[in-house]
């Protein structure tokens, strides 16, 4: 649906180290594209702002120090969590790759290793390497690894 949308993110924000938007105004372009999950579309704006300040403060000499986050979102199946992130992917035009974390192994012997998602995310970023730094990796399917560990056969 997003990419049959007429119109285009790119002209919502160009995101820049320098420039970038207010949680406001993320949730406000949210709104356009994603129907209630208010308090989800909120906390993520609010993250990726500070994810950017953050990368901000690392290029300036102040003594300033925001501490690294990851998201993590919880929910059952069919509320919105992998539509939510493929949206605010397009609202700051960066690369998105998604995968299944229950198919990730540690060795990559059987099923998938981390390097083919970050493979993914640099051919969702036209293989350019800067972009891709900025990109977004989804990985569904969390809760299904703790599931598998309980039960050792």
């Amino acid at each position: 649906i997003i990419d049959e949308e007429p119109g285009d993110f790119d002209d919502d924000f160009e995101i820049s180290f320098d420039k970038v938007p207010k949680p406001k105004e993320i949730v406000e372009t949210f709104d356009k594209y994603v129907i209630g999950q208010d308090e989800a579309k909120k906390s993520l704006a609010v993250a990726v702002y500070n994810h950017y300040k953050r990368i901000n403060s690392a290029m300036t000499d102040d003594d300033v120090e925001l501490q690294k986050s990851n998201i993590i979102m919880i929910g059952p199946t069919g509320c919105g969590k992998t539509y939510l992130a493929q949206t605010l992917s397009k609202i700051l035009n960066v690369p998105f790759a998604i995968a299944d974390a229950t198919s990730l192994t540690e060795a990559g012997y059987v099923g998938e290793d981390v390097e083919n998602i970050l493979l993914r995310l640099i051919q969702a970023a036209d293989y350019d390497i800067e972009k891709a730094e900025r990109g977004i990796i989804y990985l569904d399917e969390v809760d299904k690894i703790a599931r598998k560990s309980d039960n050792p056969s």
